[in-house]
C-alpha cells in the first residue's frame, strides 16, 4: 500500500486519516484476532485493544515503511502481549481441544470448518502463527521478515514447518480398520 498522505494539522483530520487507513485492513485484523482469541468476547476485546494501540502509535508512524507493515507490527505485538498479560496459553497438541480438531465435520465447508482452521492456527507457536497469517494475507516473504524481525530464510523455514504441523492437525482420522499402525496383521 502507498505511504499515507501528509497529516492535516488538526486532530479531526488526524482521526479521519487514521480511520481511512485502518478501514481497509479490518478484514485482515479480524483474521489475526480469530487466530489469537477463541471466544467471541475475547476476539472483540483483542480487536478493540489493537485499534487502541494503533491509534496510540499512529502519531509515531513516519512513513519509513508501508502502513500495512506498521499496522501488522502493532497488531501482532498487541495480540502477543495481550496473551502474555492474560496468562493464557495455547493448548498443547496432546490436549483434547487440539485433538478434537481431527474430528470430522460436515462434508460441506462452512463456519465449522473455518473455526476448526482457526483453532488449529491458534495451536501453533506465536511466530509460526504470525508467519502463516501474513502469508494468508498475501504478504511477501520480505514483508513478513520486516514485520516479524525474522530473517528471510527463517520465514521460509517457519512457513514450511507451520504448514506441515497444520496439515497433521487438520487431517481427518482414517478408519482404524484400514490403518496399518492399528493393524493386528503381521
Amino acid at each position: 500500500m502507498a505511504k499515507p498522505p501528509p497529516e492535516p494539522p488538526d486532530d479531526a483530520g488526524r482521526q479521519a486519516r487514521f480511520l481511512a487507513l485502518v478501514d481497509g485492513y479490518q478484514g485482515a485484523l479480524r483474521k489475526l484476532v480469530a487466530c489469537h482469541a477463541s471466544s467471541s468476547a475475547d476476539r472483540e476485546d483483542l480487536f478493540q485493544d489493537i485499534l487502541l494501540q494503533l491509534w496510540r502509535a499512529f502519531e509515531s508512524f513516519r512513513g519509513e515503511s508501508t502502513f500495512s507493515t506498521f499496522l501488522y507490527r502493532v497488531a501482532l505485538n498487541t495480540a502477543l502481549m495481550g496473551r502474555r498479560r492474560r496468562g493464557r496459553r495455547v493448548p498443547a497438541a496432546s490436549e483434547p481441544a487440539v485433538e478434537s480438531l481431527a474430528a470430522p465435520t460436515g462434508s460441506a465447508p462452512g463456519d465449522g470448518e473455518v473455526e476448526r482452521l482457526y483453532a488449529a492456527i491458534r495451536a501453533l507457536g506465536a511466530i509460526d502463527r504470525a508467519v502463516l497469517l501474513l502469508v494468508l494475507e498475501e504478504r511477501s516473504h520480505a514483508e513478513i521478515a520486516a514485520i516479524t524481525g525474522l530473517s528471510l530464510g527463517n520465514v521460509g523455514v517457519r512457513l514450511v514447518r507451520a504448514r506441515r504441523r497444520l496439515r497433521r492437525m487438520l487431517e481427518t482420522p482414517t478408519d482404524p480398520r484400514s490403518d496399518d499402525r492399528c493393524s493386528t496383521k503381521t
